[in-house]
């Protein structure tokens, strides 16, 4: 796809009125000739997504190795990193990794992460993992921590 049918792929998704309650705003790009991995390779993911103004995306794990590509932002984006949450939920003894348009930076597998626009302009990012390969194996094992219920949900895919 080009960039303008991910803008509008991505625009569908973001006006959708569930939005707001999952745990990102993205698309996954994909490969019809991976079908069974839903993946753009058979080893390798990658979401075009959008952290709005003002927004967090929660802690979450996997075991999927991530880089992930800052495409644009303004200072005042940044994720956190760790290896452990506590029982509300925050990391602990984060790594903070601030974002500047252009840059990336490496989640490794298994941390948790989160995911902070402390400004008035929306920010977009291009994740890529290697969760086509864990997929595969079934060894993906995403976990995502819910403030709301202080718990954890789990995702199999």
């Amino acid at each position: 796809m080009g960039q303008v049918n991910e803008d509008r792929e991505l625009n569908t998704v973001r006006n959708d009125p569930a939005a707001t309650t999952r745990s990102r705003i993205s698309v996954l790009m994909a490969n019809s000739a991976f079908d069974m991995t839903e993946t753009v390779t058979h080893v390798l993911w990658a979401m075009y997504g959008v952290l709005p103004a003002g927004a967090t995306q929660l802690p979450h794990r996997h075991q999927s190795v991530a880089l992930d590509l800052i495409i644009e932002c303004k200072p005042g984006c940044y994720s956190l990193l760790g290896e452990e949450l506590d029982a509300s939920g925050n990391i602990i003894d984060p790594i903070r990794a601030d974002w500047t348009t252009a840059s990336a930076f490496v989640t490794p597998p298994g941390w948790w992460h989160a995911h902070y626009n402390e400004t008035d302009t929306d920010a977009y990012l291009l994740p890529i993992q290697d969760a086509g390969l864990q997929t595969y194996m079934q060894t993906l094992d995403i976990h995502f921590f819910h403030k709301d219920h202080k718990s954890f949900m789990s995702l199999k895919k």
